[in-house]
């Protein structure tokens, strides 16, 4: 059985996590499994209940710092040539370089990298972009396979020429689409949301990167004009105690914080609404999809690749909360248009988006 050590920079459950759990929950039969990742959040309790080892970097950090960084190459480099993998795979921006430099200079045969999103696509300077862009096509050099989430990365790969030396390819991710479906009554019940309300609704951390602002913003311009909508954030993160802030003096707005059942929580809603700055391959809409629940997002990453504007969902830019209140506002007062792009959502989904289709591909780079 081939070793393969994944390495990721954050524990807390995000899209990058989600991809990582369901391809080693799925492979574990097949291949002996480690994944590395800083410590302390839900990814390690999952990783548990899989049966998957987990190894704890606590110098792995999201933010720059050079002692902390240069402790987890030299730990990660020591990891992987005591131990032998046959494989490599990194997940995130900082554990993709990080790691890809100490699996190539302990001679790991096989590194891969997926891209879930490319740091360099964030708002920053012409000089932060400059090096950011310079790392990744270093740290491509060394790597033998790029896996891109997103048609957008997979573009921008090409544009900087950050090419692998042995492949770039388009793994889009996927999830199962034949998980059975809670009452959407029971749950509000649970969460005390009134019956009554039209609830719009998102599943995000709270970093900059998701746009909350913007969405509580439209929300705030639309309740002037109904009283019988409600809005409700799952998730948590830094940014999340200035969010609830913003939405102090509105009504009906409810921050459920990080919840294990946030998958659930989307069949609670009728209108999931995805306000991201950045995104790869944003794995939320697709657990969205598969309850049947209609989409309003903006314009970022794979998203037009997943919905056609109209027809599955309604996509607007980024940043702009005129256009999030007027889609909300449609969705409000069309209903039953909204459920038929969700039902049209639904079943090309289910075909392009498959869990085997992500982890039939990815093997294939393992072997």
């Amino acid at each position: 059985m081939k070793k393969a050590a994944l390495v990721i920079t954050q524990a807390e459950m995000g899209g990058a996590q989600k991809n990582l759990l369901l391809l080693v929950s799925a492979l574990k039969g097949k291949y002996d499994f480690t994944v590395y990742s800083s410590g302390g959040g839900k990814l390690v309790d999952a990783l548990k209940v899989e049966g998957i080892k987990h190894v704890e970097v606590p110098s792995l950090v999201r933010e720059i710092n050079p002692k902390a960084d240069y402790k987890a190459y030299r730990f990660l480099k020591r990891e992987f040539k005591q131990k032998k993998y046959d494989i490599v795979h990194c997940h995130s921006s900082k554990a993709g370089i990080l790691g890809r430099i100490a699996a190539w200079t302990a001679g790991v045969d096989n590194i891969i990298y997926t891209a879930h999103g490319f740091v360099f696509n964030e708002p920053m300077s012409a000089v932060k972009k400059a090096i950011y862009v310079a790392a990744e096509w270093f740290c491509a050099r060394i790597s033998h396979y790029l896996i891109c989430v997103s048609p957008l990365d997979l573009s921008c790969a090409k544009r900087y020429h950050i090419n692998s030396k042995k492949n770039r390819v388009y793994i889009p991710n996927g999830i199962d689409f034949t998980k059975e479906l809670t009452h959407k009554s029971s749950i509000r019940e649970e969460l005390n949301i009134p019956e009554k309300l039209y609830l719009y609704g998102s599943v995000a951390n709270f970093y900059e990167t998701k746009g909350h602002k913007y969405l509580i913003d439209a929300y705030k311009r639309l309740s002037l004009e109904k009283d019988d909508i409600g809005l409700i954030l799952v998730g948590d993160g830094r940014l999340r105690g200035e969010m609830e802030e913003l939405s102090k003096r509105l009504d009906h707005v409810y921050f459920t914080g990080y919840r294990e059942d946030a998958e659930s929580i989307i069949q609670a809603m009728d209108i999931f609404v995805l306000s991201s700055v950045k995104e790869g391959f944003p794995f939320v809409l697709l657990e969205a999809i598969s309850k049947k629940i209609p989409i309003i997002t903006t314009k970022v990453g794979a998203v037009p690749e997943i919905l056609e504007h109209g027809k599955d969902g309604v996509i607007v830019p980024v940043k702009d909360e005129d256009a999030l209140k007027v889609a909300m506002s449609d969705a409000y007062e069309n209903r039953e248009k909204y459920i038929k792009m969700a039902t049209d959502a639904y079943e090309y989904c289910s075909r392009e988006y498959s869990l085997k289709n992500m982890v039939d591909k990815t093997s294939k780079i393992y072997d």
